[in-house]
């Protein structure tokens, strides 16, 4: 496999994992990338998976009590300063465990960033169906996704496409600010970092590949009310408080 330009470690949060978790895609992924497993308490033995599999690109941080993604991926990039590797990486970030997108897509994010946007500050993936593409999302998940984001955009003043993908990756100054403060929300954190990094260079690349993958613990429609409410949260920390003369 080639080597990815610059090296970087990846969080990848789990929980209830055991099933689904395809750990020997990872583990054979030694092209310059390491991946940082988070069980975020999971309830059957996706940790005895984790510590069974862990060699020389494969680290893991077990919580024991559950605390959601935003805590898990947060907590996650809090732990890789603590690793031998941390000196040696210039990127982190996190990606979804069942591989919804490919982990090839991260030669890509590095093409992408050195062709087109040298000075960017992080990459986020983003799913946008168009020729040449394999994206393959269900036609619910689709709406929920583009009413979501003309909400974010209305309300917080945001004109990302596609918030909620979970591949991106960061340059590893950016740790403190994206992620020293615990989150308000439990989910649509991705919002949350946004705010936070709203003066550096963010930039949206267009994966190639990205597959909806069956099994989602999250409900779609019995989250939308408190998604909302999140919003407003995140709305009133971030720029309504702000505006006050308050704290960022």
């Amino acid at each position: 496999m080639n080597s990815l330009p610059e090296k970087m470690c990846m969080i990848i949060p789990c929980y209830n994992e055991e099933k689904r978790l395809d750990i020997e895609s990872f583990k054979s992924f030694t092209g310059g990338c390491y991946f940082l497993f988070v069980n975020d308490g999971s309830k059957d033995d996706t940790i005895g998976l984790l510590k069974r599999n862990q060699q020389e690109n494969i680290f893991v941080l077990d919580l024991t009590q559950n605390g959601g993604k935003a805590e898990a991926v947060r907590q996650g990039m809090l732990h890789i300063r603590t690793l031998p590797i941390y000196n040696g990486i210039k990127w982190v970030g996190y990606w979804d465990a069942d591989l919804s997108t490919p982990l090839d897509e991260l030669f890509n994010f590095m093409t992408y960033y050195k062709t087109f946007f040298p000075k960017a500050h992080t990459i986020w993936g983003s799913r946008v169906r168009r020729l040449g593409s394999n994206i393959k999302r269900t036609n619910k998940r689709h709406i929920l996704g583009r009413m979501f984001a003309n909400v974010t955009s209305f309300f917080l003043k945001l004109s990302c496409y596609d918030t909620q993908c979970g591949a991106k990756i960061f340059k590893k100054e950016l740790i403190d600010d994206a992620f020293s403060e615990p989150f308000l929300s439990r989910w649509i954190f991705d919002v949350e970092i946004l705010m936070r990094l709203r003066t550096y260079n963010i930039v949206e690349y267009p994966l190639n590949t990205w597959i909806d993958v069956a099994g989602s613990k999250i409900k779609m429609i019995p989250v939308a009310y408190r998604t909302f409410v999140e919003i407003f949260k995140i709305r009133k920390k971030y720029i309504l408080d702000i505006k006050r003369g308050g704290t960022k």
